[in-house]
């Protein structure tokens, strides 16, 4: 079973994800930027995703960023997600530590295919989160 670490602040969206996500994935969660990074921190997870338009606290980005630079998660998806529209450019959240993106609209009954693809499908040196954005690079981005 994965491992994943949501850092959301809906409480109906996290409920949402977990009911989703729950029959192959353990999912902790957390709305507190900082508990995040704790949780990171003790923990191996295959998977985080954080809303980048976080409320309290420290931003989603600055979560995304802070976690990226742990030893243990230079190979680890982070993906943004929001339920409002998503305001900052994916170039903008790819250079500061997420490596997918899923923005609003997003089909909810697609949304667990989504989280399987990105787990199943590992990073490599060659991802946009490891090398500075190239003008013709296509990143890996799942909507």
């Amino acid at each position: 079973m994965y491992k994943v670490l949501l850092v959301e602040d809906d409480p109906v969206c996290s409920s949402s994800i977990n009911k989703l996500l729950s029959e192959f994935c353990q999912i902790h969660i957390t709305s507190s930027a900082a508990i995040a990074l704790n949780l990171a921190s003790a923990n191996k997870y295959n998977l985080v995703m954080i809303d980048s338009n976080l409320h309290s606290g420290a931003s989603g980005i600055g979560t995304a960023n802070s976690i990226r630079n742990l030893s243990s998660y230079g190979f680890v998806p982070i993906v943004a997600f929001a339920i409002t529209k998503l305001t900052e450019s994916k170039e903008y959240l790819l250079s500061r530590g997420y490596t997918h993106l899923i923005s609003e609209p997003f089909n909810i009954r697609n949304f667990a295919q989504q989280i399987k693809f990105i787990l199943s499908s590992p990073l490599n040196v060659n991802d946009p989160v490891f090398m500075p954005a190239k003008k013709n690079s296509i990143p890996k981005l799942v909507y």
